[in-house]
């Protein structure tokens, strides 16, 4: 046989054990070849960091579509602030607005035992300003404040949307919930209220039954929440409030789903002379909104879905040393620092 025959007979025999094999492979045989460890493939649910890189991307673009619809809706006067919606925010707001009810209806309590005082009230009973902020400690629903990675990039995402949106659009969150130093400075004027009203009555006899309301409304503003303590969590309230004012919309935000997939395209005659191509990767999610005002009358609300099709996901390569004087300069949006 001529060499130039033999060669291409070695290359006639060396396909078709090839093929011969992918046959044997595809069918899960028994043979030495279906037994060898297939390649790792990635578990069920997880992503790879480009697949979430992408995906982060997706979510931004959906907060900027959200951010146009809300600003759209939320037109002032009507609407200057945006709440988003969690158990934690609509807990702080109730219990602060129950703290207020209950240190008024004390103070007032004790301005009617003092002669020629004010109007009289009616002095409200152990149960009805020492328990109320523990019926609604007890009874609120609460979630963990620790936003998951997804959660709390939409917030952040949000947040910047709506600034640009509009300067003067702000997203108030339990987190986020406006100026606390005021607040606390609100509750402690509250209470050093009634502790001056208290002082006003001089029978001591006659307000013993107010002073043992004041000592458990003391009390139960050091017991243990969410925030911490009840204290914390009326400041957290009356800053939300004071932030949103009377003119705000409850923005509701869920991100549904989210993730990718990696794909490595095989070419078999490729990868007998060149390395295995480098994977591409694909992301998206599903957001849902729904936009209301403070009585919970619809405003605006949609289920947004956007993924990006496979493409090579790379990213500005990170220097190898690091210089702490530029890191002290604001970097423009997307760059590097270099050394």
């Amino acid at each position: 046989m001529k060499p130039k025959s033999m060669a291409f007979a070695i290359a006639i025999a060396v396909v078709i054990a090839c093929s011969s094999s992918l046959s044997l492979w595809a069918q899960g045989g028994n043979s030495p070849s279906s037994q060898q460890p297939s390649a790792p493939s990635a578990s069920q649910g997880s992503a790879t960091i480009e697949n979430q890189m992408i995906t982060y991307e997706v979510l931004r673009q959906m907060a900027a579509q959200i951010a146009d619809r809300v600003a759209l809706s939320c037109q002032p006067p009507n609407c200057n602030s945006v709440l988003l919606a969690d158990p934690n925010a609509q807990s702080e707001m109730i219990t602060a607005k129950a703290f207020d009810n209950s240190a008024e209806a004390l103070r007032k309590a004790y301005v009617a035992l003092v002669p020629h005082g004010a109007e009289a009230a009616a002095a409200p009973s152990l149960s009805d300003v020492a328990s109320l902020l523990t019926a609604v400690k007890s009874s609120a629903t609460y979630s963990n404040q620790n936003f998951q990675p997804t959660s709390q990039s939409i917030v952040t995402l949000l947040t910047i949307a709506l600034d640009n949106k509009r300067k003067g659009l702000l997203l108030r969150t339990s987190t986020l919930p406006g100026d606390v130093g005021a607040a606390a400075q609100a509750v402690q004027l509250q209470l050093g209220d009634i502790a001056k009203a208290q002082k006003e009555v001089k029978d001591e006899k006659a307000r013993a039954d107010l002073d043992k309301q004041f000592d458990a409304l003391r009390t139960a503003l050091a017991s243990t929440s969410t925030d911490g303590t009840v204290l914390a969590t009326i400041i957290k309230g009356k800053a939300l409030l004071s932030s949103l004012g009377t003119s705000f919309s409850i923005l509701t935000v869920s991100v549904d789903a989210a993730g990718g997939d990696t794909k490595v395209t095989h070419f078999f005659w490729q990868e007998l002379i060149m390395p295995t191509p480098s994977p591409s990767y694909n992301g998206g999610a599903v957001v849902s909104f729904l936009l209301t005002d403070p009585a919970g009358k619809f405003q605006d609300g949609d289920i947004l879905h956007y993924m990006y099709d496979f493409s090579k996901w790379k990213s500005p390569k990170v220097p190898k040393t690091f210089n702490s004087d530029l890191h002290l300069q604001r970097p423009v949006a997307g760059s590097v620092p270099q050394p």
